[in-house]
């Protein structure tokens, strides 16, 4: 291993390490930017996987090698985005998609190549907020189907328009009522602590109220999304509620540490 460091004693929380949240080009963990070599240092740090938010943007090869490289060493694949960051908006959920099967393949086959959960966010194309709901829905019930069929699983994320101005669904509660009115066992929720934390939400309440349809969990401290214990939310009351909940997922550490890797490894430990 290099660095000299040793993996750190995580305890009964197993976490994921990003490649990169707003760019492949910043990812979670030092040693460059190549996936393969991210997840093999993900693996001899401690991390049980990855996410990946800039999935979309390698190619298929790379997306089979990664697949492959992340089964071999018992890995995880977490949450990764439909529409990857850095880019323009491609696909808006509350438009006519006559041919969505078309619109998802992609997307799909690289979660057949690599495995996790499709992270889905709704974006305002500008036109009636309830005639894109109502849309939006309807995709989402028939991208669910589809999904199933495939042994994909898909996961709808409120996001901020703090961080995401075209964001349509802000907080868990709307998300959640989607998520229900779909009632489908492919598609469930994403939590993430940052952008809750933006919409002044009460995250361990949401965790409680919402612990059968999650099924991703995002953890960052704010302000600034930085690691956990380098800002202001109340992490003990999260960890207690995902406790409660029985969470066996991983927990993606989708944060821009402020401090040097071993100390983000310690911030990490000192979760377990």
């Amino acid at each position: 291993m290099d660095g000299g460091l040793t993996p750190p004693l995580w305890g009964r929380r197993r976490f994921a390490a990003h490649l990169g949240i707003a760019s492949p080009d910043r990812p979670l963990l030092e040693g460059g930017i190549d996936p393969i070599a991210q997840i093999e240092r993900a693996h001899a740090l401690g991390f049980a996987g990855i996410t990946d938010n800039g999935l979309m943007l390698r190619p298929p090869e790379v997306q089979r090698r990664m697949g492959e490289r992340l089964r071999a060493l018992g890995m995880e694949m977490g949450s990764f985005t439909h529409d990857s960051p850095g880019e323009r908006p491609r696909f808006f959920w509350g438009a006519s998609q006559p041919d969505l099967d078309a619109a998802l393949a992609p997307t799909f086959a690289a979660a057949e190549r690599v495995g996790g959960v499709v992270n889905l966010v709704l974006l305002d194309t500008g036109a009636p907020r309830p005639d894109q709901l109502a849309r939006a829905t309807d995709n989402l019930g028939r991208a669910a189907m589809l999904a199933r069929e495939r042994g994909i699983r898909l996961a709808l994320e409120p996001v901020s328009r703090i961080r995401v101005p075209l964001a349509l669904v802000e907080h868990m509660a709307e998300a959640a009522a989607i998520v229900v009115r779909i009632d489908d066992a492919a598609f469930g929720l994403i939590l993430d602590s940052c952008h809750m934390a933006l919409g002044g939400e009460d995250i361990a309440a949401a965790i409680l109220a919402q612990a059968d349809r999650l099924r991703v969990v995002q953890i960052a401290d704010m302000p600034g999304r930085v690691e956990p214990g380098a800002g202001e939310l109340d992490f003990a009351s999260i960890l207690a509620a995902l406790d409660r909940i029985g969470w066996q997922g991983m927990l993606e550490a989708e944060f821009d540490p402020l401090g040097d890797e071993p100390a983000m490894l310690g911030a990490l430990a000192r979760l377990g």
